[in-house]
């Protein structure tokens, strides 16, 4: 009986003695085909990442650029661009000052910020409204 049962667990380790050739190119195929999709997206999430990063950046630039603005006397509050470098890009920004708007007295300030990507041009702004309030 003993031998029986040996000569059973025998013929089944020789059905299973390995991976075959043909299994092997299989998984290999399905694993290059899994990769070649996260190279993928781990290239376009990185890309992202870097121009949320530039908005970022933007925003801060703008935001800086309207409290100089409001740091000034009403009077004193005029149109203003220039660039700033950070890190490989450069951020051009533009100050708009529309006297009298949107009623007397009050300056509509609005900051531009641009810059180019490899994927094109991109821009944010911001506006305030300012009023010649006497300070003492």
């Amino acid at each position: 009986m003993q031998k029986t049962d040996e000569k059973a667990r025998t013929r089944v380790w020789r059905d299973e003695a390995g991976v075959t050739l043909l299994e092997t190119l299989v998984a290999l195929g399905l694993f290059a085909i899994s990769v070649a999709t996260m190279g993928d997206f781990v290239v376009q999430q990185v890309r992202k990442s870097a121009t949320n990063n530039h908005y970022s950046v933007a925003y801060s630039i703008a935001e800086e650029q309207l409290e100089s603005a409001r740091a000034l006397r009403y009077a004193d509050i005029t149109a203003e661009s220039g660039e700033i470098q950070n890190g490989a890009m450069t951020f051009r920004y533009n100050t708009d000052v529309v006297d009298n708007s949107p009623a007397p007295n009050l300056k509509k300030i609005t900051v531009h910020v641009d810059w180019d990507e490899p994927a094109g041009a991109k821009n944010v702004a911001l506006e305030t409204v300012y009023t010649a309030v006497r300070r003492f």
